[in-house]
């Protein structure tokens, strides 16, 4: 059986390579030349979330043992997973790709599925703007592939290196796939490449000399995708999604504080205002956004909730601001601010900062 088309439609791969290694480096310039691996502790059995190339080329992995690891490379810098900073520098990541393409599915801390132009030129230039902009924004290198198929674009970032862009153009398809051995396909690990290099198929015509039927019987419905994978089409559909609509955050008031009727309203209402702004702060920050209209909801014990909203003029980003806001919005209620229950901040008309209408429906 002859593999069948390639879909018409292009996806994009956009990647920072090695994501925990170049935040460390970025962070420390001085690490930049030495071999580093990133995970837990040593001395209580931690492991290895991340290692640098040059580790991994020893046979060091993700998930081996720190203390296995440094056997193999005493030479090597290790440094706690701060996974705090990591996902914080994933959402400026976000912010900086959604200033650019305005849909995209998230893969992980650093990784981006997204539709791209079908011209070999138009997908170049959206890979340079997108590695320039990562790299004004966040000092972080960014490598990117293009192709027909989801499985295929990250194939061609992963063939860059750390940062460049590839496209692999429709009728460039078969002859890239025809030189990949069995082991870059999605879902092969040591086991299935074991077991179809006993079939005699170490690379993808390997496999495609097997045949659908006799995959399918061999591995079940793996094999069946297997056969698809080789035929240049990924049954994975691309989930593309825009920045958040909203942004909420709400806090329920303890009883011994709302029942007590000599709090003035700075010291009872206030505290959870700032708290829930510098929340919402910290969200906006993470994603790159501004917000255009502001809601804060007021659950009363024993009533129905109480709303009151806010269009304004200038977004706002700062979490001064939103407690400004929020407190006029409160002044508005006229509820008994002594039965407040709980209170919501919500944050609509979210705008990725510094972006504009024309990058984001460009695709």
């Amino acid at each position: 059986m002859s593999p069948g088309p390639a879909p018409a439609s292009f996806v994009g791969f956009a990647e920072v390579p090695d994501f925990h290694i170049e935040v460390v480096r970025r962070d420390s310039p001085m690490l930049r030349s030495r071999p580093l691996l990133v995970g837990g502790d040593p001395a209580r059995r931690g492991r290895v979330v991340a290692a640098s190339p040059d580790l991994r080329e020893r046979g060091i992995v993700e998930g081996m043992g720190l203390d296995e690891a440094l056997d193999r490379a005493p030479e090597a810098h290790c440094v706690r997973t701060d996974i705090h900073r990591a996902r914080a520098v994933s959402g400026r990541l976000r912010a900086a790709i959604r200033k650019e393409v305005g849909a995209v599915e998230i893969d992980g801390l650093a990784g981006f599925f997204l539709r791209t132009p079908a011209e070999r030129e138009a997908v170049l230039a959206l890979g340079h703007r997108l590695a320039r902009r990562v790299g004004e924004d966040l000092g972080l290198p960014l490598r990117f592939g293009a192709a027909s198929a989801r499985f295929i674009a990250r194939m061609a970032a992963e063939d860059v290196g750390t940062r460049g862009v590839r496209f692999v153009a429709a009728e460039e398809l078969d002859g890239y796939l025809l030189e990949q051995p069995v082991a870059r396909l999605p879902g092969v690990g040591p086991k299935t490449a074991a077991r179809l290099a006993e079939l005699g198929a170490t690379d993808v015509p390997g496999l495609r000399r097997i045949g659908p039927e006799r995959l399918e019987i061999l591995l079940g419905n793996p094999g069946r995708t297997l056969w698809q994978l080789a035929s240049g089409r990924d049954p994975t559909p691309l989930r593309l999604k825009r920045h958040p609509a909203t942004l909420s955050r709400e806090e329920t008031l303890p009883e011994s504080v709302s029942e007590d009727r000599d709090q003035t309203l700075r010291e009872l209402v206030r505290p959870s205002l700032e708290r829930l702004a510098t929340r919402l702060e910290r969200a906006l920050r993470r994603e790159g956004l501004t917000a255009r209209r502001i809601a804060l909801r007021l659950t009363c014990r024993g009533a129905r909730p109480i709303t009151r909203s806010r269009s304004l003029e200038t977004p706002l980003e700062r979490g001064s601001e939103i407690v400004e806001v929020a407190e006029a919005l409160l002044a508005r209620a006229g509820s008994d601010l002594r039965e407040i229950g709980r209170i919501c901040i919500i944050l609509r008309g979210l705008e990725v900062s510094g972006a504009t209408n024309e990058q984001l429906d460009l695709f």
